[in-house]
């Protein structure tokens, strides 16, 4: 009978040891999977998203089943890939992550907040992206037709716009630069073929002028000429009139006289 109680008695205290043991590393493990989550949460408001992701990947060795370790690391997961797809320039995609990201539940307040403001963010930078995409395609349509001063001034538009240097239009304000560039250049060279033809034109009016002024001297000179060789004719005729009436006159006389003079008288004779 003493026996028999023994043998009970050490089964008993043996399975006594067992649950206790069994307990403490419940409790150890439960302990363990708690401070992975304070580390996951920690790390997450750091913005030190791997470590987080490490912390719950750990967490859930402890707890395989454990639904918040679960969903917190798809989470976790989630918000690194709209970063991603964000540093990629995929914004319509990256909005659509964030925006999954902030639907997830039980999850990282801070994940959750933090994907909210992104896909806020992403909805204004996607508007805005619209516009100056719309005003680049417009700027491309006039300078193709040649019409490059108005092509720049959808440019400037572009890039005197707000926010025009953030990391998000880069890639806009680029093209815009490029294409404003290319204006300009066509522009320079418009004015200078304008200029050189400017002078051709003034150079050709002083020419002219010059054969006027030319064709006037000459006319002048000629009718100078004429009218120096016209006036001594005129003189000549004239004296030469004159000298006839002159003669004229002189001969007369000496008619008269002979006429007029006495003859011998027969009877004196």
């Amino acid at each position: 009978m003493k026996r028999w109680m023994f043998w009970l008695i050490t089964a008993i205290v043996v399975a006594l040891v067992f649950v206790g043991f069994g307990y403490t590393k419940k409790r150890e493990t439960q302990k363990q999977f708690d401070n992975l989550m304070l580390q996951a949460i920690t790390n997450a408001q750091a913005a030190e998203y791997k470590k987080a992701e490490l912390n719950l990947q750990d967490a859930l060795r402890k707890k395989p089943d454990d639904v918040v370790a679960k969903q917190r690391l798809e989470q976790v997961k989630l918000y690194q890939e709209g970063l991603a797809e964000l540093k990629q320039d995929d914004y319509e995609q990256a909005q659509l992550t964030f925006r999954s990201t902030a639907k997830i539940s039980p999850s990282l307040s801070i994940l959750t907040q933090r994907a909210k403001k992104k896909d806020k963010l992403l909805e204004s930078v996607l508007k805005q992206r619209e516009k100056y995409d719309d005003l680049y395609n417009e700027a491309i349509r006039l300078t193709e037709i040649g019409a490059y001063s108005q092509s720049n001034e959808n440019l400037v538009q572009i890039l005197d716009g707000k926010n025009i240097d953030e990391k998000y239009y880069s890639q806009v304000r680029k093209d815009a630069r490029e294409l404003q560039e290319r204006n300009n250049s066509i522009l320079e060279q418009i004015r200078i073929q304008n200029q050189q033809a400017a002078i051709r034109r003034q150079r050709e009016q002083q020419r002219q002028e010059e054969a006027k002024k030319a064709q006037k001297a000459a006319a002048s000179s000629l009718s100078s000429a004429e009218n120096q060789n016209g006036e001594p004719k005129k003189n000549d005729d004239k004296n030469n009139g004159q000298d006839n009436v002159k003669d004229s006159s002189e001969s007369k006389p000496e008619t008269n006289n002979s006429a007029t003079e006495p003859q011998p008288n027969n009877e004196n004779k």
